[in-house]
């Protein structure tokens, strides 16, 4: 295995100190027993942190006025980006550089939505985000690609906190009312998959990456018994399970804006 800058000092070919981790990219491979483990006390008292961070910035943001709510807007909308941006150059610094690392998955198009909706809030990224981003955070969050790697790691903590931003970001607009998700408005996450999607893929192709899971599923996630019980129907699976999502996620707001209109209409009818 080519030794990475970032390799670890070690005594006897074993890093004598558990920061000498910190550097250390998911390329170079780490020692199982210093993993942090997928569903371990490690990874719920991450998550237990992470996630009541992410309660606090809505509550803040549900209660602030205008201004407050631009300020955090503009925190995690740079913040995310920032994050990717020092990702990228961690890995080039380290070296070397691969496919996989370019931010083609769908919580990369999530961080863009984040960057450009916190500098012009429009309902293409807020569609985009609740439609995908939403569970596509958290799945990351609770489906965790990265939990071969040590707890303190600077790819580690990298990865945790952009997903929680995005998910934090979404949660952020729909408690304050801010934004109503339409049914309506799918065909404006559609075009964006139609574009995203086809580039995702022929990326694939053309340098072996796996992006948006197209051609196998994340190790540790739903997806991988999925594609084990779909086999070649994996990618028409995932179709029809996104859109029974949406039904999912869709149908209360829907059945609340009837609700409203038809209120509304009873209360304008001169008694």
């Amino acid at each position: 295995m080519r030794e990475h800058r970032g390799s670890p000092r070690t005594v006897g070919g074993v890093p004598d100190r558990w920061f000498d981790f910190f550097w250390v990219t998911p390329l170079q491979g780490v020692p199982a027993s210093v993993a942090f483990g997928l569903y371990s006390p490690t990874h719920f008292a991450i998550l237990a942190v992470l996630f009541t961070g992410v309660a606090c910035t809505v509550w803040a943001y549900r209660r602030g006025d205008e201004r407050r709510r631009r300020r955090i807007r503009l925190v995690l909308g740079v913040g995310v980006v920032a994050s990717e941006v020092a990702r990228q150059i961690a890995y080039l610094s380290l070296g070397p550089y691969d496919p996989s690392l370019i931010p083609l998955h769908l919580c990369g198009a999530a961080t863009f939505c984040v960057f450009v909706d916190a500098l012009r809030p429009n309902s293409w990224t807020r569609e985009f985000l609740y439609a995908l981003g939403t569970w596509g955070a958290a799945a990351a969050l609770l489906f965790p690609d990265w939990a071969r790697m040590p707890w303190f790691n600077f790819f580690t903590w990298q990865s945790f906190l952009i997903h929680a931003c995005i998910l934090a970001y979404a949660l952020c607009f729909l408690v304050s009312r801010e934004f109503t998700p339409r049914a309506a408005n799918l065909w404006k996450v559609a075009v964006m998959m139609a574009v995203i999607v086809p580039l995702a893929a022929v990326v694939n192709a053309a340098l072996g990456t796996n992006f948006w899971y197209l051609n196998t599923g994340s190790p540790g996630s739903p997806l991988a018994p999925i594609q084990a019980a779909t086999g070649r129907a994996y990618l028409p699976t995932l179709t029809v399970i996104l859109l029974i999502l949406w039904f999912v996620m869709y149908l209360p707001w829907e059945l609340v804006r009837r609700r409203t209109t038809r209120r509304l209409a009873l209360a304008a009818v001169p008694r």
